[in-house]
């Protein structure tokens, strides 16, 4: 069984809002768009949960002085990547639907060129982020909040 730890599926879902905020305004078709966010932030996620399997794995090898990449051809290292598919689709899966909450709603409400719903969203999740870290929620709520906003500009300006 996968184990997917929340701040993976917090952190995929601030991503895709901001990736949105940024090209929505340039990219005028919602699907173009969800699919090119989506598909950098699955290609992105399944690449890096492989790169830490793999990492994993060499550890593994180097403790219990094994012959390097040994353990690369056997039926752990198919798990391996398997996790790292499954957890890239899940990861994937998020990105959508933050690309899709954001592109849906980035008209909605305007204040100047700051789409108001998916900047609350990103304080949301960004005080979701501080539990994960520790940190202080209002100082993360204010980051996102800043960050929408800088991203909001940047692809009004672009």
């Amino acid at each position: 069984m996968v184990s997917i730890d929340g701040r993976y599926l917090v952190l995929g879902f601030l991503d895709s809002v901001l990736t949105t905020l940024v090209l929505g305004e340039t990219t005028r078709s919602t699907v173009k768009l969800v699919v090119i966010v989506t598909v950098i932030n699955l290609v992105t996620a399944f690449m890096a949960e492989y790169i830490e399997e793999r990492s994993s794995l060499n550890r593994i090898e180097r403790s219990l002085l094994m012959r390097r990449g040994s353990l690369l051809r056997t039926s752990l290292h198919r798990k391996a990547i398997y996790d790292a598919l499954i957890k890239g689709l899940i990861f994937g899966t998020v990105s959508l639907i933050g690309a899709l909450i954001t592109d849906l709603t980035m008209y909605l409400i305007k204040v100047l060129w700051i789409p108001v719903i998916p900047v609350i969203m990103l304080g949301v999740f960004g005080t979701l982020m501080s539990r994960y870290f520790r940190g202080n929620a209002i100082l993360w709520l204010i980051l996102y909040i800043v960050l929408g906003i800088t991203m909001s500009f940047i692809g009004s300006v672009i």
